[in-house]
């Protein structure tokens, strides 16, 4: 039913500005979408909290704090938070949207990674974690599909 709901996002535009292209990922708390900035015409993801949750001031104040703190982290191997808000009964966090293949994409082309290459993978990903908790960050949700 989740889905059924966040899916109907497709196409619209959320808060007069985030025009909803395609799914990215569906987590157990949000789901992740390809959107263009309108007002910036730029391509951007669109973290929107799955509508369950919205009604709950917990979890909107969970995600405020979360887009707060994660804009203050500025770091080259960490994906930056643009923008944050409500519209209606969406509430959502924008981030820089980065093209590319995830871990998980490297990982089911290659069963097994040379050593050399699995380290350059992770290296960055070790730093950009190093930065968010020395920053008081914590991820929660480190996977070769969020890298």
């Amino acid at each position: 039913m989740q889905e059924q709901v966040s899916d109907q996002l497709l196409g619209s535009l959320v808060d007069g500005r985030y025009l909803v292209r395609s799914r990215l990922a569906n987590g157990g708390m949000s789901t992740v979408y390809l959107a263009t900035d309108e007002r910036l015409d730029r391509d951007v993801a669109l973290k929107v909290l799955h509508p369950h949750l919205a009604n709950d001031q917990n979890f909107l104040d969970r995600l405020q704090r979360e887009a707060r703190a994660a804009a203050s982290l500025s770091h080259p191997h960490v994906v930056g938070v643009l923008d944050q808000g409500q519209d209606g009964h969406i509430a959502y966090i924008v981030m820089e949207y980065i093209k590319g293949h995830t871990l998980r994409d490297v990982l089911n082309e290659k069963a097994a990674l040379p050593p050399r290459l699995a380290f350059a993978l992770i290296d960055p990903v070790i730093e950009g974690l190093a930065a968010a908790h020395a920053a008081g960050l914590i991820h929660r949700d480190v996977k070769p599909e969020n890298v």
